[in-house]
């Protein structure tokens, strides 16, 4: 996996820091393509979860009611958030406490698990890859949590390589 984590201004405050993943050497994040692909049929849904990242960001932090949790496997704060608790559409993202989370894809979820989805299923391992090289690299000193564990300090920018090790 080649990717990057970028931090999202936009919607990092003195509460929680987003980032998102730039793939390969893609323009857009994982975040932007979720919205492109959901803007038009899910409207108001994609404005509710823009209204949460700004609460999360700004106000709140990453409180776990924003949340579905244990969406990957245990330990590598899989989550996915959504607009209402009742409604389809689910962004996944790895949570890192009440500080920072890290927005991947998603889409609707219109199945009863993910895994009969090749969409959610490819973006929920997508997140779980990238959280075991994550994980690995805070172990081994090359990420830190700074700012009060508001931020990344350190190599997050991952190569392929890395993948074969």
């Amino acid at each position: 996996m080649k990717c990057k984590l970028v931090k999202l201004e936009r919607f990092s405050g003195d509460k929680a820091s987003i980032y998102s993943i730039i793939l390969n050497d893609e323009q857009e994040t994982l975040f932007d393509k979720f919205l492109e692909e959901n803007k038009i049929s899910y409207l108001s849904e994609t404005n509710d979860i823009l209204i949460r990242l700004q609460t999360i960001g700004y106000k709140a932090g990453a409180r776990e009611y924003f949340f579905k949790l244990f969406e990957g496997i245990p330990g590598d704060g899989l989550c996915a958030l959504y607009d209402l608790p009742k409604k389809n559409l689910r962004l996944y993202c790895i949570r890192y406490g009440t500080q920072i989370i890290i927005l991947g894809g998603g889409g609707p979820k219109t199945v009863r698990t993910l895994q009969q989805d090749k969409k959610l299923s490819d973006e929920n391992n997508l997140l779980r890859q990238l959280s075991a090289l994550i994980y690995k690299r805070i172990v081994e000193k090359e990420i830190n949590f700074i700012n009060d564990g508001l931020e990344f300090q350190g190599n997050i920018e991952f190569k392929d390589e890395e993948d074969e090790k």
